[in-house]
């Protein structure tokens, strides 16, 4: 990544209280069933009355998280919107199936089918932010948030001119899904308090959650918090094939292992995947503090914008909160942060972020 992309705005709906960033784990939230579910935010201050009654959460989630990211950033129009999703609006998805069912697949409504489509939140947006410019979703797995980045960048790196992007991603879990996901093993048997998670790496699984995360890009450095420097994705790496990735990303902005902050690590309790935490934790300096995430967010497709939330909200405060803390490290900076994310099926992504020091 030669263009580094600087998130100017974050706004993620979540589990916790993120939406309100000054109440971030302020309670924390924890529940013992596996299920994380979002907190409903004001979504009428942003969706009409005649609209909103149509939503489903999720469209209403994915909606309210993108136009206040923008809001938050000073941008009315964006430039283009990208969004990733894994799975779209599943409540939607499941009504009209069922609707399919009980009527027979007999004058059935519209509305469900046209609002579960993976692209329905950018089509809002766009309509609500008047934007005629490039829109495009992704729908890549675990990867779905990575390439929304990796294709902002590409587009911006493009032009001279200022430009501003939306991207973000969004999932959603619903009790239907959550078991049908644990049927191949998603999640644990004994289901153990979400925030008690870590400690239970000797059994297969992890929770479930969901939630919306949106970024404001551009290419200015003027006014950012950080910028994202590096950025690369792993198909079931080996646990030598991720430190290889880690090294060589490092390597190619100038930094070095001892030069990482802090590691914010996207560890999800399963044990079949352990094999890839260890000797990436083992990698860190002892200066390095690492912090985790997914007791708080579960486990879902686009997490990592959760995890990249956290980035940027460690940026804007210049503190870890303490909670996040799974190894404290020695250094009271935070200057060069590493997301690294790891999914349920085995895949992994890392992600280089700067302290921008270009900011007006």
């Amino acid at each position: 990544m030669t263009q580094p992309l600087y998130i100017l705005s974050a706004c993620a709906i979540s589990a916790q209280h993120t939406y309100d960033a000054t109440r971030f784990l302020d309670p924390v939230l924890s529940v013992n069933d596996g299920k994380l579910f979002m907190i409903d935010a004001d979504y009428a201050r942003y969706i009409s009355p005649v609209a909103i009654r149509r939503m489903s959460r999720m469209l209403k989630a994915g909606i309210t998280a993108g136009m206040k990211c923008l809001e938050d950033a000073g941008v009315k129009t964006p430039d283009g919107i990208i969004i990733g999703s894994a799975r779209g609006s599943v409540t939607d998805m499941q009504n009209f199936l069922k609707d399919m069912i009980n009527m027979k697949e007999e004058a059935l409504t519209p509305t469900a089918f046209i609002q579960s489509t993976y692209n329905s939140v950018n089509g809002w947006l766009a309509m609500m932010t008047k934007c005629t410019s490039y829109n495009q979703t992704y729908v890549h797995r675990g990867f779905s948030l990575e390439l929304c980045l990796l294709d902002a960048q590409l587009m911006l790196a493009e032009t001279t001119e200022k430009k501003y992007l939306l991207a973000g991603g969004f999932d959603e879990l619903t009790d239907e899904y959550y078991i049908i996901r644990d049927k191949i093993g998603y999640y644990k048997k004994q289901m153990p308090e979400s925030q008690a998670l870590l400690n239970h790496y000797d059994t297969p699984g992890s929770i479930g959650g969901e939630g919306a995360s949106f970024f404001t890009v551009t290419n200015d450095a003027d006014k950012a918090s950080c910028a994202i420097h590096g950025l690369q994705m792993l198909l079931q790496p080996t646990s030598e094939a991720l430190q290889a990735a880690m090294a060589d990303m490092l390597s190619q902005n100038g930094l070095k292992n001892e030069d990482i902050d802090v590691l914010v690590c996207g560890m999800n309790g399963d044990s079949r995947n352990h094999f890839l935490v260890d000797p990436l934790i083992a990698t860190c300096a002892d200066k390095t503090t690492i912090a985790t995430f997914k007791q708080f967010s579960g486990e879902y497709d686009t997490a990592s914008g959760f995890g990249l939330w956290l980035v940027n909200y460690l940026f804007v405060h210049s503190c870890i909160p303490t909670e996040t803390v799974y190894k404290q490290g020695t250094s009271d900076e935070i200057n060069n942060v590493l997301l690294c994310n790891i999914t349920i099926s085995g895949d992994a992504t890392l992600v280089l972020v700067k302290r921008n020091s270009l900011a007006g």
